[in-house]
């Protein structure tokens, strides 16, 4: 993975000092929602499940697009997550003989900390008239990390939990969980540009990408327990869809409008998980024999974007 980066900075390096490039910045705000699972392992058997949902957590991005008139272009883009309350977490525990069975469960209302995302990427736009058709690699790298605050919990004294027991309530941050995730991918993008008398033009594209490797780090702190989870995951796939509509009045030498919403899944992604005591007293990190971690991801995304020309030469 780092051959690609590597390369995909020189590309985008050399472009910027191409002497025929158009450069333009893209500015996006928009919304995120969607669940991030959080996933405990014995052998093959499922023992945990924290599910962070996400409803609304807002974000800002920019976007620095780099293309020639050949058709190639790169891009390189930042977006950041304002920090909100932003929904629920459940935690359920599966530790009965019949695993199907919940035996722990607790609730909880999340604050999104920090939602940061990088990304480059490059590709070459084939035109056929109206139509176009951009085929692309690039890498990305995304930080999250959310606390679970208050809420309550529900331990039975015997067997499964039923949702009807006693609720123990909680004050303050209960969980807090980061997760960073690099991963290459894939992406194609179709395309239908329409120009109208006036010189002004709609774009219509649909986008699909794929993610044939993740590489995942997180780290879950249970301060009730004063204990430290750490997950070192590998292998699993991503994927993502898109639609983008956008408008280019005339005469505004590039300065254009766009929607977009898309939906993307990362799954399957397991690895080796440590334990660590937090505190003055903490020891050494223990390696649980049979036990590893995972993680599923399924989010929704919808942007505005303003595409700015800042040189044309």
């Amino acid at each position: 993975m780092k051959g690609i980066l590597l390369f995909l900075f020189m590309l985008f390096g050399a472009q910027v000092l191409s002497d025929a490039i158009e450069i333009d910045l893209i500015f996006e705000t928009g919304l995120r929602s969607g669940i991030t699972q959080e996933l405990v392992y014995q052998g093959d058997v499922r023992r945990s499940q924290l599910d962070w949902v996400d409803r609304a957590v807002p974000l800002v991005g920019i976007t620095a697009h780099i293309s020639e008139s050949s058709g190639f272009f790169s891009k390189l883009g930042l977006s950041f997550a304002v920090p909100v309350r932003s929904g629920t977490m459940e935690n359920r525990d599966f530790l009965l003989t019949t695993s199907a069975l919940v035996s722990h469960y607790s609730w909880h209302e999340i604050f999104s900390d920090r939602d940061f995302s990088a990304s480059i990427k490059a590709g070459y736009e084939f035109r056929f008239g109206s139509f176009h058709i951009t085929p692309s690699v690039g890498f990305r790298y995304h930080n999250r990390k959310w606390t679970a605050i208050g809420g309550y919990l529900q331990y039975p004294v015997a067997g499964p939990w039923t949702g009807m027991e006693p609720r123990v309530l909680l004050h303050g941050p209960v969980v807090s969980y980061e997760q960073n995730i690099w991963f290459p991918f894939a992406a194609l993008q179709a395309g239908f540009s329409h120009v109208f008398p006036d010189a002004s033009t709609v774009r219509l594209a649909a986008s699909v990408g794929v993610y044939p490797f993740i590489r995942a780090e997180a780290e879950d702190v249970h301060f009730l327990r004063n204990t430290q989870f750490n997950d070192s995951m590998r292998g699993g796939i991503g994927w993502n869809v898109g639609i983008t509509a956008g408008f280019f009045p005339r005469r505004s030498n590039g300065l254009g409008f766009a929607a977009h919403i898309g939906y993307e899944a990362i799954v399957n992604v397991r690895g080796t998980t440590t334990i660590t005591d937090t505190g003055i007293s903490a020891g050494l990190p223990v390696v649980p024999a049979g036990w590893s971690g995972g993680t599923d991801i399924s989010q929704w995304y919808f942007s505005l974007k303003v595409s700015i020309p800042v040189l044309r030469r």
